[in-house]
This record gives structure tokens, C-alpha cells and sequence, in this order.
């Protein structure tokens, strides 16, 4: 008994860890990101597509990517009240490669995006003192993390991703890395 258990055991790992599955040939997911410059918290959207389906234990996928970061505050000095709104867009595509290690998928990728800086300063007691900057860069990525499988379609995951601007003009940084944490639906 206690060798037909061990068999057992030995075969459910294998073909746990060993065997090509079936994998969803689509993924949707959504994340909270925060940032390591301001505005430090977002959300994010992506969709992938797997593709090279043929290769065993490895997923490939292609990806796009929205995330979306805001920031407002009033501070008061001396009487006078600044009001401050700070929104970041960025959106991308990359691409995937993951190993199938049964319930826990390691990933990594890289991808090319663009990212939209805005920032809005008033000082309601003067309409004389504003300031207005946009900004439109393009940006590399790179990323990490890895998805846990609680149910056949739904994937919680956690993801660090690294980005590097292209020659920004009004920035004062050109790298930022975030942290994501979500869930992905695939079908």
C-alpha cells in the first residue's frame, strides 16, 4: 500500500510539473501598481495572447498594457492655496515567456510603451501663478513575477516591472520601477 502511494504521488507530479497542458489561449487582468515616483499608486489593465502554443512547458504570449496614475493635493502657505493635480498614462506592448511549474508560473518579458506626464499647479488666490507641463515619452521595459493558479481561469499575480524613458525634457528622472499586484481571467 504504502509503495502504491508513493507511485501515486510520483505520477500526480509528474504529470503536474512535466506534461504540457492545455493553457487559455487568451488573459485578461487587472493590478494595483505603486510606483516608486510620484504619483506613487495606479491601476493597471492588460490583455495577452498566447502564442507558440506547440512549445512544451513554456507559455509565450504577446501583451498590451494601460496603467493609470493620479495625484491631487491642496497645500496652503501664508494665506495662499495652491491646488496640485499630477496624472500619468502609460501604455505598451511586450512580450512573454513563462514556465509551467504546475500551480506556480514564473514570468519574464520586455516590451516598448510610451508614457504621458501631466501636471496642473494653481494658486486659486491669483490666477496669474499657474503652471502647466505635458510630457509624452517613450520608454523599454523589462519585468518579472509570477502567477499562482487558484482555479483553471483565475491567476493572481505579483510583477516587478522596470522602465527606462527615452530622453525626457522636463523630468527630472528617466527610470521607474513599480510593483503590481493582481489577477488575470484567461479563457
Amino acid at each position: 500500500m504504502k509503495k502504491l502511494a508513493i507511485s501515486l504521488t510520483g505520477l500526480f507530479l509528474i504529470i503536474g510539473f512535466i506534461t504540457d497542458t492545455a493553457s487559455a489561449q487568451w488573459g485578461i487582468g487587472a493590478s494595483y501598481e505603486i510606483r516608486n515616483e510620484s504619483p506613487k499608486n495606479g491601476f493597471g489593465v492588460r490583455v495577452e495572447k498566447g502564442i507558440f502554443s506547440s512549445v512544451p512547458l513554456i507559455d509565450f504570449q504577446v501583451r498590451g498594457h494601460f496603467s493609470t496614475f493620479s495625484e491631487e493635493n491642496s497645500v496652503t502657505r501664508e494665506g495662499i492655496t495652491f491646488d496640485r493635480e499630477f496624472d500619468v498614462y502609460d501604455f505598451g506592448a511586450a512580450l512573454v515567456a513563462g514556465v509551467n511549474l504546475g500551480v506556480v508560473k514564473p514570468y519574464a518579458g520586455a516590451g516598448l510603451g510610451s508614457e504621458r506626464y501631466r501636471f496642473d499647479s494653481i494658486n486659486n488666490s491669483s490666477s496669474s501663478l499657474e503652471v502647466n507641463v505635458s510630457e509624452s515619452n517613450y520608454y523599454w521595459n523589462g519585468f518579472g513575477g509570477a502567477e499562482v493558479t487558484l482555479l483553471p481561469f483565475l491567476k493572481p499575480f505579483i510583477e516587478f516591472r522596470y522602465s527606462k524613458l527615452f530622453e525626457p525634457d522636463d523630468l527630472d528622472f528617466d527610470q521607474v520601477s513599480r510593483l503590481a499586484i493582481g489577477v488575470n481571467f484567461r479563457f
